[in-house]
């Protein structure tokens, strides 16, 4: 929703008392421009304000002026064990040369993400989950790292805890809701494959019957008003569900990869669908015994199966894990490495240049991260209905 789109006459609260002798559209178009952080804070300036800037209308036109433009990272400390934390990490693109950024530990939500691992994210909402030991329930919640605000996610009664599925969060444009969506495909002991569906406003779960083998990777994306996961270790097909329809469907991975590629997991870079593949050896096991290539797969064009492109990185072949987090600009990927401390590197997709991250505040003291948005999304408006007095539990 573009600015000129907005309509000022569907907003609840008239900006007369904020600004007597502005313009309500000039005001609006204003607070728009501001950074979610930003607004935020204003939120609590008076009953007015945070009636206005908490507007659904104003919410929607803010996420899509900004969704593009407002990179930041997610960050857990340590291993998913009951001491790891989580913390946000902003990017400085004009930094100097030793700092790159600053992180922040999310010290209001400390207590209740303790030990989480981060799954995904959708529009500034953050999916984690939290596994206690000795216990067979792993819990998940929505979190808004920029609002600092938390929902807990009821349990899923109709899958079994041990079964391996994928995950993914996404937004349903039509009905303007948020859905996770489990995926449990079919595999040699249990043939049946399906997709548990949560629904943010209505707070219940629901089950769709499908045909397919079961995911590749574990954490699926979102994209196009549909969630994504890598089908096949080979590249050759990706698995998609339409959050407004429902429906499942594949769609064709890249036409002509080496043999000797192995389709590690799916992402979304610079609005395009990717894969990412490493070439040299032939099985998964390998791949921490001898050298290889990571190769990063985009479709230019959605649903193209032609319009996948193949960019290497710059990575001298060798033992060590490095994984996309995501696209800075149009050229700049940003890697995690795997090594004995852990590390972000930017890469140019196209060239030869190179070079760490520098970080201030947590170091190498991370070992998993995730790119996200920042925005003023309130999970907390969406699940009124069902979750008035268990909020954050």
């Amino acid at each position: 929703m573009s600015l000129k789109q907005l309509d000022q006459s569907q907003m609840p609260v008239s900006t007369a008392d904020l600004a007597p002798n502005v313009p309500q559209e000039l005001i609006i178009d204003v607070l728009l421009r501001l950074p979610a952080k930003s607004v935020g804070k204003f939120r609590s300036v008076s009953k007015s304000w945070r009636s206005l800037l908490s507007d659904p209308v104003f919410i929607k036109a803010h996420l899509d002026l900004h969704l593009h433009h407002s990179q930041k990272f997610i960050l857990s400390s340590s291993p998913p064990t009951e001491k790891s934390t989580l913390s946000t990490l902003s990017f400085n693109p004009t930094g100097s040369a030793d700092n790159d950024g600053v992180s922040k530990k999310l010290t209001l939500l400390e207590n209740k993400l303790t030990g989480a691992t981060i799954i995904g994210s959708c529009n500034g909402l953050v999916i984690v989950s939290k596994f206690k030991r000795r216990s067979p329930d792993t819990k998940y919640y929505l979190i808004n790292p920029t609002t600092m605000e938390l929902v807990g996610i009821p349990a899923n009664p109709l899958a079994p805890w041990a079964r391996r599925g994928g995950i993914a969060l996404g937004y349903d444009r039509s009905n303007d809701d948020y859905k996770i969506v489990m995926f449990f495909g079919s595999d040699k002991v249990n043939n049946d494959a399906y997709l548990d569906v949560f629904s943010l406003r209505s707070g219940t779960w629901r089950r769709i019957d499908v045909l397919c083998d079961r995911p590749a990777d574990v954490k699926g994306v979102f994209l196009n008003g549909a969630v994504h996961w890598l089908g096949e270790c080979d590249g050759s097909l990706i698995m998609s569900c339409d959050l407004s329809s429902e429906e499942f469907k594949p769609l064709p991975g890249p036409s002509s990869p080496p043999e000797d590629s192995f389709f590690d997991r799916i992402a979304v870079f610079g609005g395009c669908l990717a894969v990412v593949a490493f070439t040299g050896y032939s099985t998964k096991v390998s791949m921490m015994n001898r050298g290889f290539y990571m190769d990063v797969w985009m479709m230019k064009e959605y649903g193209v199966q032609e319009s996948w492109t193949k960019y290497r990185p710059n990575t001298h072949p060798n033992t060590c894990l490095s994984l996309p987090v995501c696209l800075l600009g149009d050229d700049d990927l940003v890697l995690h490495v795997h090594q004995s401390l852990h590390k972000l590197v930017v890469h140019s997709l196209t060239g030869e240049t190179k070079r760490d991250m520098l970080v201030t505040g947590i170091g190498n003291a991370f070992r998993d991260v995730k790119g996200f948005c920042e925005s003023v999304v309130l999970p907390i408006f969406y699940c009124q209905k069902w979750n008035q007095h268990k909020l954050g539990v």
